[in-house]
């Protein structure tokens, strides 16, 4: 049966949905094993407000765009479990997978298609991405199908796919700013296509305004909320200390090292795996100089035209990284640069496979087994997945329920606030209450719960102690308590074993749900040593 039948291309789509349902299946199950990690459920606070605009105005205090938040405002109403909420993000990413086959088929062909179908798919990273209550998931769909429209009305002359395109990549802005960099990469490559051959005038038209109407979206995006990041950064509203490693710092980084331990982490993180990603690097590199030099292209679309759609967004990051910018490295948010690392690799592999697709199919499978089999972890803010598994949370909401009396007070930091505001609270609305000395409470279901201010970060021994010996009748924290009990939750651990190393702490009895959930409570205060 000749490849390019219609009986053949039948089958190859059916095989390829099947793939796709799989990794529907596996996401799906992870999304209902786990519980919400700290930036989830701040994004499920925001969501849950009265009114889309009050929604749209608590998304402009993180440091990403509104569709998310607005996304989980409307969404809430079919329900609050972690399933529902993370339902978007598991069909967003899934159908990602499937765009971006229909993508590298169209551009690359079929034996690239399946590689990249099998590594988008099943990939770690990008299962776990698709898993949680983040843009990430909506952002690479949303860039993908505008990519994908793109290509096909360049190819079919079409008004239809050119709007279609330019919304996706708009919708791609509202989701993650990082979708200025495909937009520009996307523009540029959109410019290299029109040129030798133009599409018809109404066709153009319909291109032209769409990277107008990204333009005009930027500077509403700019003038909006982006221009205010620095200052909400500065006033430590928005703690983004643990990226500092990430961006570039003139006069104490070279430009170089930065740039190659950087791209190297890109990759690392995408594949889940320390050497298949550096592995997965020089692949990458290597597809790229495999489009410069090809004289015959796989498609329609020139080779050369190809490899620069693929490096521009690298080149575009490291730029803004040059800048100070943006960041760059192992980290959420480079994820955008997996549709690109991703369709270079593939296009290597099915390369080294001469273009057929069993043989490109089987080497995909070996690096996915590989990666899962010996992968570490690579996000620097993730928990390992038998550490967050729904039972912990749901055990240690029970022993809050249980051994918390409604006259105690529960103390913790700003990122458990947010993990105590969804479970103790059953996903309801909370009012924050502003405090003394940089503390700030809310009351819900019969509990106060009393948290540290942002620039605090996560309770520490030291911390705990000093705040604890020090606190005056601005804040007296026993005043109106029977008992004080701390919950650390987030990304820290160990506190509870820490404090226990403290004389007046030593006989703190700590419960531990996993490694990464403690619940303790503390003893009368010492009393202040006198001044003087």
């Amino acid at each position: 049966m000749p490849a390019n039948s219609p009986a053949s291309q039948g089958r190859d789509r059916v095989m390829a949905v099947l793939v796709v349902a799989v990794g529907f299946v596996w996401r799906l199950s992870l999304a209902q094993a786990t519980f919400f990690n700290t930036d989830e459920a701040w994004h499920y606070y925001l969501g849950n407000q009265s009114s889309a605009w009050l929604a749209y105005q608590a998304s402009l205090t993180i440091s990403h765009p509104p569709l998310l938040i607005l996304i989980l405002h409307f969404w809430k109403v079919l329900g609050t479990s972690n399933l529902v909420l993370r339902l978007p993000g598991v069909i967003a990413g899934t159908l990602f997978c499937w765009i971006f086959y229909l993508w590298l088929e169209a551009v690359a062909g079929k034996a690239a298609a399946w590689v990249g179908l099998i590594l988008a798919t099943f990939l770690g990273p990008l299962i776990t991405t698709s898993a949680e209550v983040r843009q990430n998931p909506f952002l690479l769909l949303l860039a993908m199908a505008a990519a994908w429209f793109l290509e096909r009305g360049l190819a079919r002359d079409s008004v239809q796919d050119m709007l279609a395109s330019s919304l996706c990549l708009c919708l791609a802005m509202l989701a993650h700013y990082s979708a200025f960099f495909i937009a520009g990469a996307l523009g540029i490559y959109g410019v290299a296509r029109i040129v030798p051959r133009p599409p018809s005038r109404p066709a153009l038209w319909i291109w032209l305004a769409g990277q107008a109407a990204g333009v005009a979206l930027a500077a509403f995006l700019y003038r909006t909320h982006l221009g205010r990041l620095s200052s909400l950064m500065s006033e430590w509203r928005l703690p983004q200390e643990y990226l500092r490693g990430s961006y570039f710092h003139q006069g104490t980084d070279h430009l170089e090292d930065f740039l190659y331990r950087g791209t190297f982490g890109v990759f690392r993180f995408i594949f889940g795996q320390t050497q298949m990603g550096q592995l997965a690097a020089v692949l990458f590199v290597a597809g790229i100089i495999l489009l410069f030099l090809r004289s015959e292209p796989r498609s329609h679309v020139p080779s050369r035209a190809l490899a620069m759609v693929l490096f521009l967004p690298f080149l575009l990051n490291w730029l803004a990284a040059a800048a100070g910018e943006y960041p760059y490295g192992r980290m959420r948010q480079c994820m955008f640069l997996a549709i690109f690392a991703l369709a270079g690799v593939s296009i290597c592999l099915s390369w080294i496979a001469k273009e057929k697709i069993i043989p490109a199919a089987a080497l995909a499978i070996g690096v996915v087994v590989w990666c899962h089999a010996f992968g570490t972890q690579q996000d620097r803010d993730a928990l390992p997945l038998a550490e967050q598994r729904h039972q912990h949370m749901d055990q240690m909401i029970s022993f809050i329920r249980s051994n918390v009396g409604r006259n105690d007070l529960i103390l913790t930091d700003q990122a458990t606030s947010f993990q105590l505001r969804h479970y103790l609270c059953n996903q309801n609305a909370v009012r924050i209450e502003t405090l003394p000395r940089g503390f700030e409470s809310f009351y819900c279901e019969g509990f106060r719960v009393v948290f540290t201010g942002p620039s605090d970060g996560a309770l520490t021994a030291s911390k705990l102690d000093a705040r604890w010996r020090n606190a005056d009748g601005q804040l007296d924290l026993t005043a109106a308590a029977t008992h004080l009990w701390a919950v650390q939750g987030g990304w820290a651990t160990g506190l509870g074993q820490d404090l226990q190393r403290l004389p007046w702490l030593s006989n703190v009895e700590v419960h531990c749900f996993g490694r990464y959930l403690e619940v303790f409570r503390l003893p009368d205060r010492p009393v202040r040593p006198a001044q003087g």
